[in-house]
């Protein structure tokens, strides 16, 4: 089962995207980015759970709470994966970059820099996101979180963690 968590109302409401932006051609990235992003947040009970009660209207108050935390980062993350296919077009004779009459589109190394600010913002929501799982971890008795970045030893999803570079140098003598 791949239910968005989000539906298009939350998502304009939470998204960088201006309200009066056609959002049909963001909608598919909604399901992307919750995979790559959000379901390591939750974990697998917590995600089946909360796609259940949405699939059959029936949300709890306390995962209602939940969807309305999920809710901006996700929608943050929908856009970052979203951008370089706004950006650009994938065509039978190759990719062409969009533009319009009216405007004049960007190089890529402004969207590299806007996706940038926006991945920055989401993963700050994130780990919001992580804080509000920690705090209220009664509440959500299947959260499970899959990523060790959610670990809750710390007892905080903005826990700083040490850095690995993944090279050993071996003991010096």
């Amino acid at each position: 089962m791949n239910t968005p968590l989000i539906n298009e109302t939350l998502f304009k409401q939470h998204s960088p995207v201006t309200y009066n932006t056609d959002i049909t051609e963001f909608v598919p990235y909604i399901s992307i980015a919750q995979e790559l992003h959000i379901e390591h947040v939750l974990g697998e009970p917590l995600m089946n759970e909360l796609q259940a009660q949405i699939t059959g209207n029936i949300l709890t108050p306390h995962n209602s709470d939940l969807i309305l935390k999920i809710a901006p980062a996700l929608s943050f993350y929908a856009v970052y994966q979203a951008l370089p296919f706004h950006w650009a077009a994938i065509v039978n004779k190759g990719v062409t970059v969009r533009e319009s009459e009216n405007s004049k589109s960007v190089d890529i190394s402004d969207i590299a820099q806007l996706r940038r600010w926006i991945k920055d913002d989401a993963d700050v929501l994130k780990n919001q996101l992580i804080d509000f799982l920690s705090r209220n971890s009664s509440d959500y008795p299947l959260w499970r979180p899959i990523d060790s970045a959610c670990d809750t030893s710390a007892n905080s999803g903005s826990a700083k963690k040490g850095f690995d570079s993944g090279f050993y140098f071996g003991k010096r003598t």
